[in-house]
């Protein structure tokens, strides 16, 4: 376990970002007790960025990290566990910290071809001296308890979660140690992503272990598509490879007070909504639906015990040696137990519940069947939809199947009498509408443009797309008609982001007479109430204003 040392990690090495592990072919072992080859050496991942941080001083801070920050933000169980609970490290991989110390202390950087950090007799015992080094899994499945090495672990598949607070891991000892599969922390929000993810994503999976990524979930923050999309963009995909099981959705106790109660001061359904907009979007990129890491007490308050989610693999956290207790509503047992943040392994330590082919179908097979719950749908993830009519017409004529994707839905109803249907390509989402009054148009909802038409309202807010998002010298816009008739331009630049126009009211009509962009320039904010007047602000350093006592248009500079 580390405590906070007086080190002082020479500055130039703790600013550079070193990730090392032996690049021999990965070969999965074919039983769970199976030796790791030892031609491959040790395998140990090291990351220094973060270094500084987590040995020195490790803290939570009251507010998210953001990328490039020291400290590497929360873990699976934050709130459940102490500090030096969350920089846990099993001796071996305690013992490769220390050498990386020494060596950066020293100015000493290995070779790239080398096994880094590799252990000697100075650093720690020879494994036949360390009783942990030889123990075997115990039969996959049994809840029979044993007691080894001073550390409490149930019978089972092990398995093991790490994150930037282990800095150094020796996934050779860890695996020797018993850990056959490990969850490996990719990203939190939309904000950040860790430094330590690729060393120790691919130093789990170059020992041979079975391997995932997982994400620390801010729901308050943003939606939960958009952290999906931010999850599977920094390395939370899944590969039907057998090695890969399904990125981990981590919704648990909220671990900053910046961020309300433990709740993130939402409701429960809002909560509900936004697991499912994390769990639509992640099987839209992936395939397959995400497994979900809480624990039930957080569950039953947080979402109101729902079990509308049962489809999903379940992993639960329960740190106690009497088992995992009751499961959340929908679950009849968990598929993995996160029985332990101190031990025997580096982060916390797991059991898988099934056996050992189980988990490989966990890994390989995106039908795979919840242990205590319900197999997911068999529909097609791609299932064909026609698209036809106006809706068709503009599909295709924009740039059908290689711009846009295939269609995700079938042609449904909007509102005011029109129409939509929505498409997927590489993840990324659009739709098209149609109205009488407009016609059919595309709608980029990811985009800047697309994404104020969504915030909005959509159909309902700015009404129905009247043109394609089109480009103009400095930015771009996209027109909306309601079906009454009011027209929207929602306008676009690098430097504002995208503002609306309302070209039926007083301020756009008078911004249009005058040349449009060309003469006051883009909007830099949507219309505002500033008592009886309403105003809004132009990139020319314009501002127009109008008053609703006396209907009166006037611009200020």
């Amino acid at each position: 376990m580390i405590s906070p040392r007086k080190t002082a990690l020479p500055a130039a090495v703790t600013a550079a970002s070193l990730a090392f592990t032996t690049f021999a072919p990965a070969i999965a072992a074919e039983t769970p007790t199976e030796n790791l080859d030892p031609d491959r050496g040790n395998v140990v991942s090291v990351e220094t960025e973060e270094l500084d941080t987590v040995v020195k001083d490790p803290k939570l801070p009251s507010a998210p990290p953001k990328t490039g920050d020291k400290n590497p933000g929360a873990t699976m169980g934050q709130r459940m566990k102490s500090m030096d609970e969350t920089t846990n490290l099993s001796p071996e991989s305690e013992a490769e910290l220390e050498q990386v110390e020494k060596e950066l202390d020293t100015k000493t950087a290995p070779a790239a071809s080398a096994s880094v950090g590799a252990v000697t007799p100075e650093t720690r015992e020879s494994p036949e001296s360390d009783p942990s080094s030889t123990q075997t899994v115990g039969p996959a499945g049994s809840m029979s308890l044993m007691i080894q090495a001073n550390t409490w672990r149930p019978a089972g598949i092990m398995g093991m979660d790490v994150s930037g607070w282990q800095p150094t891991v020796n996934w050779s000892a860890e695996y020797s140690k018993g850990a056959r599969f490990a969850y490996v922390k990719a990203t939190e929000g939309t904000g950040y992503k860790s430094p330590s993810f690729a060393s120790q994503y691919s130093g789990s999976y170059n020992v041979g272990m079975i391997r995932g990524a997982y994400h620390f979930a801010l729901p308050s923050v943003s939606s939960g598509a958009a952290q999906a999309d931010y999850f599977v963009n920094n390395g939370g995909g899944w590969s039907a490879d057998g090695k890969t099981l399904p990125g981990l959705l981590d919704i648990e106790y909220n671990p900053y007070s910046s961020l309300g109660n433990t709740c993130y001061n939402m409701s429960q359904p809002q909560m509900n909504s936004w697991i499912k907009s994390f769990s639509d979007r992640y099987k839209q990129r992936t395939g397959r639906l995400p497994a979900i890491y809480t624990t039930t007490d957080w569950w039953r308050t947080c979402t109101g015990n729902t079990a509308q989610f049962n489809t999903h693999p379940l992993h639960i956290a329960a740190y106690n040696t009497t088992g995992a207790g009751a499961m959340p509503n929908g679950w009849s047992t968990y598929d993995i137990w996160q029985f332990s943040a101190s031990g025997p392994f580096s982060g916390d330590s797991n059991q898988y519940r099934g056996s050992w082919a189980q988990l490989q179908s966990m890994a390989s097979s995106r039908n795979y069947k919840p242990l205590g719950g319900r197999a997911p749908s068999t529909n097609a993830v791609n299932q064909s939809y026609s698209v036809s009519g106006g809706i068709g017409s503009i599909y295709r004529a924009t740039g059908g199947a290689a711009k846009w994707g295939q269609a995700v839905t079938p042609e449904r109803a909007a509102a005011s009498g029109g129409r939509y249907q929505e498409f997927v390509r590489n993840g990324v989402k659009a739709t098209a509408y149609w109205h009488p009054r407009t016609g059919a148009h595309m709608v980029r909802n990811t985009s800047s443009i697309g994404n104020k038409f969504v915030q909005t309202g959509r159909e309902r807010g700015l009404g129905f797309p009247s043109t394609e998002e089109r480009s103009i010298s400095g930015g771009a816009y996209q027109s909306f008609t309601t079906a009454t008739g009011r027209t929207h331009k929602v306008m676009w630049t690098p430097s504002t982001g995208s503002n609306t126009i309302k070209e039926y009211g007083a301020i756009g009509k008078f911004w249009s007479k005058r040349g449009h962009e060309r003469g006051y320039g883009f909007p830099v904010t949507d219309e505002y109430r500033v008592g009886n007047q309403v105003h809004q602000r132009f990139s020319k350093g314009y501002t127009v204003r109008w008053s609703s006592a006396t209907n009166h248009v006037w611009v200020t500079r």
